[in-house]
């Protein structure tokens, strides 16, 4: 990464789930934390998130598997992704991509940058400072073994994109 790899942490995706009003929201989680940083993404990322997710595809190519193929057709590949700020409720992102030995950084918007990473199996980061002031605490007691879909449902029912 071209900022200091220390700034950053690395995070996967911990599920989807929607909020009150039915808009889908990407839980980034810490690998070894029960810390959440929610995304309010589009309808058609978190399809695409979620079908991989589900180890389902559709027959045609979506756009991420576009992406992903314009990529690596062009002797490319996608490194690692980086959710790296939020502004006025609007997080940015950069895609890192990779051509010999050359490294370039691409704005992207955060719901494609997750969507591409998992197409790909790049790594995903988050901004330490992003992560801290706008985590959320998922203890284990919060998600049942028989239901985690519906607890995360539960715990963000109260959530709104306007608290960020």
């Amino acid at each position: 990464m071209a900022e200091n790899e220390d700034e950053f942490l690395r995070v996967a995706v911990g599920g989807l789930v929607k909020d009150q009003r039915n808009n889908p929201v990407v839980l980034l989680k810490l690998e070894d934390g029960e810390e959440v940083l929610p995304i309010w993404i589009g309808h058609s990322e978190a399809l695409a998130i979620e079908l991989h997710l589900r180890g389902n595809s559709f027959e045609r190519p979506l756009t991420h598997d576009l992406m992903k193929t314009a990529i690596e057709s062009l002797g490319a590949a996608v490194t690692k992704v980086a959710i790296t700020e939020l502004k006025d409720n609007t997080f940015f992102a950069k895609l890192y991509l990779q051509r010999d030995s050359e490294i370039y950084a691409i704005d992207a918007r955060p719901s494609d940058s997750i969507a591409l990473a998992l197409k790909t199996n790049a790594d995903i980061y988050v901004s330490n400072e992003v992560f801290k002031n706008h985590k959320r605490l998922m203890e284990s007691n919060q998600l049942p073994s028989d239901n985690p879909d519906e607890a995360l449902r539960n715990y963000l029912r109260d959530l709104d994109p306007g608290d960020f």
